[in-house]
């Protein structure tokens, strides 16, 4: 057992992929291993995680449909997930993702662009926090009027779903999810009246098709949309920029090549590890790695770890461009991230806009990034800060 003061969750690095690397280190002598600051076994090897993931049947995300959430698609197994997948299927095809990167770019043209008049800035408060609400709430075609509110109820719910055993934080969570909602049901009823041409309208249409349309079914939807993608895209584009901007070749690359960003987006969601890892309830009796897992208990499945298991990542310290064999930073199997297009998209502009506006942007000497899990207050791997220089 890692007692909770050497845990490594507890640990702080200027280098992102400390993270990873430590924990798949541990998972070279021990598979799996009970980690007592996140109070559940760690699944520390690549091909034990991924198998996992794909096994819904034993390891389900049940544990993360409390209170309203319950009816969510995260939530859910079964060919109720497999229905619900086919609405959100509709609202993220290649058509509507076409749509929405002609909405996104400005936005990110706008955003970053407006950097360009300073001389440092912190790229994670200056710019990278607020523009996918900007973004969400441009797409869904409503007024971005939320401002801090919206962020703090994202936050608080985020961090009850991040850890759905906190009693701690089941009040508040539940609180901000009842004033979220609301403000999101009125946007919905309003948009069922005459869908229109955005990502609301898309979401409206998509339940009608399938019979599947009320109010709280499609609040709770465009809720968990909001969710997945608000705090998740901070922290893949600050470990995005912060991968190319501690790897200069690579940076290097990326300038004189933009057809290299989305390569650049995989490698930083592997070597960053923005996503850490995921709890899931264990259904029936069973064993990982010659660990026996009863039913009802909870396991983490660390892809921070899976990230940096040299065997399916060779050399896997190294920041590599060139990388083949993917990530497992959007889940993997049946829950795999369905608005995975959409944060792409969102981070590939931001960069694209970044890199035009600043092309002589890197990283403040006299102030470097801190990595940790739980930046920024979320159940994720990041930064609350990433300083730069933004002049030759």
């Amino acid at each position: 057992m890692i007692a909770s003061a050497d845990s490594v969750f507890r640990r702080r690095s200027s280098s992102p992929a400390d993270f990873g690397s430590r924990l798949a280190a541990l998972g070279r002598e021990h598979p799996v291993v009970f980690d007592e600051f996140m109070a559940a076994p760690l699944v520390l090897r690549h091909g034990d995680v991924s198998a996992a993931l794909r096994d819904t049947a034993t390891f389900s995300t049940r544990l993360y449909g409390v209170g309203p959430m319950s009816a969510a698609m995260i939530a859910l197994d079964g060919a109720e997930h497999h229905r619900q997948r086919r609405i959100h299927n509709r609202f993220f095809s290649a058509v509507a993702s076409a749509r929405y990167a002609r909405i996104v770019a400005p936005i990110a043209e706008r955003t970053f662009g407006a950097l360009a008049a300073k001389s440092e800035a912190d790229l994670v408060e200056d710019a990278g926090a607020r523009y996918p609400m900007e973004v969400f709430l441009t797409l869904l075609g409503v007024p971005n009027e939320l401002g801090d509110q919206g962020l703090q109820w994202v936050r608080t719910i985020v961090n009850w779903l991040g850890s759905p055993m906190s009693e701690e934080l089941a009040g508040p969570g539940e609180q901000a999810f009842a004033e979220l909602g609301a403000y999101t049901r009125r946007l919905v009823e309003r948009e069922r009246e005459n869908p229109g041409d955005n990502l609301l309208g898309e979401v409206v249409r998509a339940y009608l098709s399938e019979d599947a349309y009320s109010p709280e079914t499609v609040t709770v939807a465009v809720v968990g949309l909001l969710l997945g993608g608000f705090e998740t895209t901070i922290q893949m584009l600050s470990a995005t920029t912060a991968s190319l901007l501690l790897n200069p070749e690579s940076l290097g690359r990326v300038r004189a090549d933009a057809g290299l960003i989305d390569a650049a987006i995989d490698e930083a969601f592997r070597w960053a590890n923005p996503s850490a890892g995921l709890y899931r309830l264990v259904r029936r009796d069973t064993r990982i790695a010659g660990t026996d897992l009863a039913a009802g208990s909870m396991v983490y499945l660390c892809v921070a770890a899976a990230h940096f298991d040299e065997r399916t990542y060779p050399d896997a310290e190294r920041f590599d461009l060139d990388r083949r064999g993917g990530h497992l930073g959007f889940g993997f199997g049946p829950h795999y991230c369905v608005g995975a297009p959409l944060a792409r998209i969102e981070v590939r502009a931001a960069l694209t806009a970044l890199l035009a506006a600043c092309p002589d942007v890197r990283l403040d000497p006299d102030s470097p990034p801190s990595f940790y899990y739980g930046a920024r207050g979320f159940v994720q791997h990041g930064t609350d800060a990433l300083p730069v220089l933004l002049r030759p």
